[in-house]
């Protein structure tokens, strides 16, 4: 396969890790080089705001929908991007940073592009829809991880003029998923950078090999899903849904027959036992949600079907865990 025209670079860290000083140095190394850049700023586009989950997603979808009609090399539009209204604010806003940064929509061999996209991404499945954005149009993708501990992050992002709340950034700490190419073979084009002190040369220069190797070795398309692979995935999904459930109901039988040898009353084993099914109803519902998710997003990998039932029977014992603790201390005060 010839040479790329254009390559994704995904910068993903916590926030006040280093990307944007980071993407700057290497928009400066990239322009000397010849190569176009793009610098696609997240927080630019999805302005701070108390956004409801679901808003948020949507927001993110949208810059999803402005990479794919970038992409496009032309104003005639996909199917997907039909929905793209020009009045979309996170469509202007892109619109305008590209214009700031005088990128036309003609992508030539003779001058690559780099489209650099500064964000978080702190799930593993957020990097995947952009690497599939890119196997559909055969263009370079690789990522780049901005590892800085906690403590230095929250020292920097509360000396910027808008930061983050210590609590959210915290918890992105715990949600952060690194690139990891053993469990995962489309992280391969990864390299890891510490962003606690200025990045040396040395490594923005493997930076730029990075990119290189990206732009030489531009990914496959995507083929079109045969209605058997979907198939083949919600029967993957119902049968983890299956275990997953068996797991939760001996979780919850084996919590009310404890509490029956310890002497628990009628009425304290009834309410617990009330109790406990509805939490495996909701919990089973999310977990639904999950794993459709899981093999929608990553339908070439398979689930680790094993591992899963033992994070699901860890966390759902966590959580009855806390309802038995409560009848007990009930029984005790009574």
């Amino acid at each position: 396969m010839s040479p790329a025209a254009a390559c994704l670079c995904v910068l993903c860290g916590l926030p006040a890790a280093g990307k944007s000083r980071l993407a700057g140095e290497l928009r400066g190394r990239a322009q000397a080089r010849g190569w176009r850049t793009l610098l696609v700023t997240y927080d630019e586009l999805i302005p701070a705001r108390d956004w409801q989950e679901s808003e948020w997603k949507q927001h993110r979808r949208t810059v999803l929908m402005c990479l794919e009609r970038f992409l496009h090399q032309t104003h005639e539009l996909s199917d997907q991007t039909l929905t793209l209204s020009e009045a979309d604010g996170v469509w202007l806003r892109f619109e305008q940073m590209r214009q700031r940064q005088s990128v036309s929509h003609t992508l030539v061999r003779s001058q690559p592009l780099v489209v650099v996209l500064d964000d978080n991404f702190y799930y593993q499945s957020m990097r995947y829809q952009i690497q599939r954005l890119a196997r559909k149009h055969a263009v370079g993708f690789c990522q780049v991880f901005l590892r800085c501990p906690p403590h230095v992050c929250l020292q920097r992002n509360r000396c910027r003029s808008q930061p983050v709340p210590d609590e959210v950034l915290l918890q992105m700490c715990e949600r952060m998923e690194p690139p990891n190419e053993i469990r995962n073979p489309w992280e391969r084009q990864s390299l890891t950078l510490d962003g606690t002190d200025v990045v040396a040369d040395g490594h923005v220069q493997k930076l730029m090999d990075l990119l290189a190797s990206a732009l030489e070795n531009p990914l496959s398309p995507v083929q079109d899903e045969s209605p058997q692979k979907e198939a083949d995935r919600q029967i993957c999904a119902s049968s983890v849904l299956h275990q997953a459930d068996q797991t939760c109901r001996r979780s919850v039988s084996q919590a009310v027959t404890s509490a029956r040898e310890g002497q628990a009353s009628p009425d304290v084993l009834k309410a617990l036992a009330k109790e406990l099914n509805e939490l495996k109803t909701a919990f089973l519902q999310e977990l639904k949600k999950d794993v459709l998710h899981r093999v929608s997003v990553f339908p070439e990998e398979p689930v680790d079907t094993e591992k899963l039932l033992m994070d699901v029977s860890a966390a759902f014992q966590r959580r009855s865990h806390q309802i038995v603790s409560k009848h007990q201390r009930n029984v005790t005060d009574g």
